[in-house]
């Protein structure tokens, strides 16, 4: 009797504990999303196609600024002066639109972090994931 009190006791102790150590990180906090992020990659279906877009003289980005402003930034033949869009973007904890140079793009924001940031848009049918670094 005594070894089954001792299980139940184990089995009861056991079932209370967690491996919750402390509150995490949200998948999307908004905090981060003001900076440069840096183009990586793009997901369509199961296959992952790197950005290839960068050049030895400087990584194309995207970044966020206060008052809802946004620059997409593209090094093209590393002239001195890269190519410059400028727009405006709102974001919730599920949504980021952007327009940029008239035109608007909606996304679904999956991941964002002081490191990362992933986002999902449907074009022509098809559902494509933008994966962004912010480290150069």
């Amino acid at each position: 009797m005594k070894k089954l009190f001792g299980l139940a006791m184990a089995v009861l102790c056991l079932s209370g504990c967690s491996n919750d150590d402390g509150p995490s990180e949200p998948a999307v906090n908004l905090d981060h999303l003001q900076q440069r992020w840096f183009y990586v990659s793009y997901k369509l279906g199961n296959q992952t196609v790197d950005y290839t877009g960068n050049l030895p003289c400087g990584k194309d980005y995207i970044q966020f600024l206060a008052g809802n402003a946004v620059k997409d930034v593209d090094y093209y033949d590393c002239q001195e002066d890269p190519d410059v869009d400028e727009g405006t973007y709102t974001a919730t904890t599920e949504m980021l639109t952007t327009t940029i140079d008239g035109v608007t793009n909606t996304y679904t924001l999956k991941k964002l972090t002081n490191k990362d940031l992933e986002m999902e848009a449907t074009l022509n049918g098809a559902t494509v994931t933008y994966i962004y670094t912010s480290t150069p």
